[in-house]
């Protein structure tokens, strides 16, 4: 998968009452959690070509000089663009410091959803600040907007919170 690890937490509690407990075992908890946004490539295929959806977002997001493709970056540039994500993740984090396992887990969700909802965005965002596509690409495809053709490699962008390892 190409992704971005959105959050990694580090905390360490010393145990002193129940209360305490829980707390840790929510932080514990956390910290072995990965929230990815990329395109996972078991999940890649395309419909036409060689050439799965996560090679060739790795393509756009560094360019190939050789085929005269600008580097079009994709996930990084919206995540640090999604101010809403850091939001979520601040309140997975308030909850496992609750001792909310389950709150936490379920602010991880949440914020992988709003990454991935951003970077699907980020295609059609003017702060992208892309290059336009060449007048031969523009013929071929009919279209002077980058990166849209099919939406096949856009609607392939999703997340996975996983454990670490």
């Amino acid at each position: 998968m190409i992704a971005i690890e959105v959050f990694e937490f580090l905390a360490e509690v010393h145990t002193t009452n129940r209360q305490l407990q829980s707390v840790q075992k929510s932080i514990k908890e956390l910290k072995k959690i990965d929230v990815l946004i990329g395109i996972p490539q078991e999940e890649t295929d395309r419909q036409e070509g060689s050439v799965t959806n996560a090679e060739l977002l790795y393509i756009h997001t560094n360019g190939s000089p050789t085929n005269n493709i600008p580097p079009r970056p994709v996930i990084e540039p919206a995540i640090q663009d999604s101010k809403e994500e850091g939001t979520l993740i601040k309140e997975a984090i308030l909850k496992a410091l609750e001792g909310d396992t389950g709150g936490a887990m379920a602010g991880m969700e949440k914020a992988g959803l709003q990454g991935e909802n951003a970077a699907k965005g980020w295609f059609t965002n003017p702060k992208n600040n892309w290059a336009g596509n060449s007048e031969s690409t523009i013929k071929q495809k009919g279209s002077s907007r980058p990166l849209i053709d099919t939406a096949q490699l856009r609607n392939s962008i999703t997340y996975v919170v996983k454990k670490k390892g």
